[in-house]
């Protein structure tokens, strides 16, 4: 694996959904303060993403449970090769790292945080020519930086909250610096390091330079354009709309459906936590962001998590009947991490419905509703 200079790279990772738009006058969203979880007895993620990842989940943690490294730097191998993906078009090799990863939030004691990164260490210790340990245990000091530090702004963040931080920043580059030297190049390793950026800095040109390496190495990983898309959001390293043609321009460039998924992930990734109005302002993009959902549709199949983004998305595309369509498909298997709560789904629901006249608008009585 090539050798990057970390400590030049900048960093970043910000999750950002939901929508208050004026297409039909339906209501804003309500948003709710997510509970704190913690991620050792629940799944890795919040999201309805469906049976066959949650199934993937709990094999990848099965072997982890017992120490099966070798199942585990053996199915790194092989997804590096057959590039698989389940239903949603989420790439199985993401989740299997994930799945360790994740076992750790940052609402976890540090006893629980210690204790499992002291499990990672053990895995390296027996397997030290690996860099699937490695690359696991840097985005584990990385996120255990984050709880360190906070998510509020940086004036909010104590002077030991800083030194902490910066210490496991430390060993994030100094772990990911040793993997590097280790077996074949790995898209996980890439996006460890851009995702690591956020706390070390603005050098523009380095995180462009890693970055592109990354995208040269696997050009599909949509979560290389994820992390980079949250480093240039406003409050990071870039500026008002940078991040939306920078979604345009590597869609573009990797083309067809491809392209059109990598526009589409990026976009719900940035729509996940946002302000309720994020789509309202882009309802231009919201045609092309479907395609991208109907190349995963056709690709890889949906999952809940896709169908209920790309439903949401269409309420603002302009075209009566796909809010009807996707809402039929969905019926009761909704996402609350799109929809924030039930009542929320249900009013959209109506409005799909009032779309293609199947409910009169409301105020409006169904004689007038047929004239």
């Amino acid at each position: 694996m090539k050798v990057v200079r970390l400590s030049l790279i900048p960093a970043f990772l910000i999750l950002q959904t939901a929508c208050h738009f004026q297409i039909g006058a339906v209501p804003r969203i309500n948003q709710k303060a997510p509970k704190s979880v913690n991620q050792v007895t629940t799944p890795i993620t919040q999201a309805n993403v469906g049976p066959e990842y949650n199934a993937y989940v709990n094999e990848v943690r099965k072997h982890w449970a017992n120490n099966n490294y070798e199942w585990l730097e053996g199915e790194a191998r092989r997804l590096g090769e057959s590039k698989d993906r389940l239903p949603g078009g989420y790439w199985k090799l993401r989740v299997l790292y994930q799945s360790i990863e994740g076992l750790v939030d940052r609402v976890a004691s540090d006893d629980i945080w210690q204790k499992h990164i002291a499990n990672v260490e053990t895995w390296i210790k027996e397997h030290p020519a690996a860099a699937m340990p490695r690359i696991i245990l840097a985005d584990l000091w990385r996120s255990y930086a984050w709880k360190a530090r906070g998510t509020g702004y940086a004036n909010t963040v104590e002077p030991e909250g800083w030194k902490t931080f910066d210490q496991r920043l430390d060993k994030t580059i100094e772990i990911l610096g040793e993997a590097a030297n280790l077996e074949g190049e790995s898209p996980e390793w890439y996006l460890t390091a851009l995702l690591a950026a956020r706390g070390r800095g603005h050098d523009r040109e380095a995180f462009e330079k890693l970055f592109e390496q990354s995208i040269r190495l696997e050009p599909t990983y949509y979560y290389l354009y994820q992390a980079k898309a949250g480093y240039l959001l406003p409050q990071w390293y870039g500026e008002r709309g940078e991040w939306e043609r920078f979604a345009e321009e590597a869609s573009n460039r990797v083309g067809g459906e491809q392209g059109d998924i990598i526009l589409f992930t990026v976009y719900t990734f940035q729509m996940s936590n946002s302000s309720s109005d994020f789509m309202n302002t882009r309802q231009a993009i919201a045609p092309r962001l479907l395609a991208g959902f109907r190349a995963i549709d056709k690709l890889y199949g949906s999952s809940p998590q896709r169908l209920n983004e790309a439903c949401l998305i269409s309420f603002f595309a302009g075209d009566n009947e796909i809010p009807a369509e996707l809402m039929k498909r969905i019926g009761n298997n909704y996402d609350l991490t799109v929809w924030k709560d039930d009542s929320n789904f249900n009013i959209f629901r109506q409005e799909a419905l009032m779309r293609v006249g199947k409910l009169p608008r409301y105020g409006q009585s169904d004689g007038a509703q047929k004239q």
